[in-house]
This record gives C-alpha cells, structure tokens and sequence, in this order.
C-alpha cells in the first residue's frame, strides 16, 4: 500500500544556462519564454512513476499549450535538477543522463541522494509544484542543499 500522496513544492530557475533550452522550446510554441514559464509553473503535476533513472519521476498535469514533442535528437548529458517537458509529460532529471526532453530550468533540490535515509525525495502518488526563483536565490538554495539544510516545502496529504 502506497502511503498518502503529498505536495511537494521545488524551487525551479527557468531559462539561462540553467533552462538551456526554454528560448527553443518557447520559439517552438510560439509563446514568449515568459508565458511558457507561467504555464509550466502554474501548474499542479501529479507524479504517477519514478524510474529511468533513481528518483526521477514523470508527471502528469501539464498545460496541454506547453505540449511539445520530445527532442529528435536527445542528449547524451542531461545535467541533475534538470526541469524538463516532453510530449505531454514533465519530469526532473534526478541524476545526469541522457535525455530527450526539452529543459527549461533547474532545481538546486537533490531528487536522488544515495547518503540520505530516504534517498528518493518524490514517489507515485506526489503532486509537484514549481516555484519560479531568480539565479541569485538558487545559487543560495544549492549551498543550503550542499550544507544539508535544505528541505523543500512538504505538504502531507489530510
């Protein structure tokens, strides 16, 4: 038995050298990098698999606006933290690895921390929300994480 479903809030910088890819993918919606950033973080996903990689999971709940194929030519390096949308899907890259998804930022929260005694931070069943953060705030969020005194916002289910 799966234990109550939660929600999880992750802090997510779009764009830059964080979210690579937000500019193309935008220009391949044709919508404002802005709006695809609205879009995506307004959202409530709903995480219903984790694997490929420990931790990653594939969510559900995207605006159908932002659907977008996957890449034709994935990546070998997809970096960890990793905030990505392909198909009708969103997932995070828990580790580095190859990836057909098109990125549009970065969490600095680890999804997948082999030392940690729950090592995987979101399970089927989990809602996800992103919290659009400036570059100044995630380079302050990856130290605290770094640190290990960082904990997401959880929100357990009633």
């Amino acid at each position: 038995m799966l234990p109550p479903a939660r929600t999880v809030e992750l802090p997510c910088c779009y764009g830059g050298e964080l979210g690579f890819e937000l500019d193309a993918a935008a220009a391949k919606l044709d919508l404002a990098p802005e709006e695809v950033v609205r879009l995506h973080a307004g959202a409530d996903y709903h995480v219903y698999f984790v694997g490929f990689t420990p931790g990653l999971p594939y969510m559900t709940g995207m605006p159908e606006r932002i659907n977008i194929p996957r890449l034709v030519n994935p990546r070998t390096k997809t970096p960890a933290g990793s905030v990505a949308i392909g198909g009708v899907q969103c997932c995070i890259y828990s580790v580095e690895s190859p990836g057909g998804f098109w990125v549009l930022g970065r969490t600095p929260v680890r999804l997948y921390d082999p030392a940690a005694g729950d090592p995987i931070l979101l399970r089927a069943g989990d809602h996800v929300r992103f919290r659009p953060i400036e570059r100044a705030e995630y380079d302050a969020i990856a130290a605290e994480v770094a640190a290990g005194r960082y904990q997401p916002r959880v929100t357990e289910a009633r």
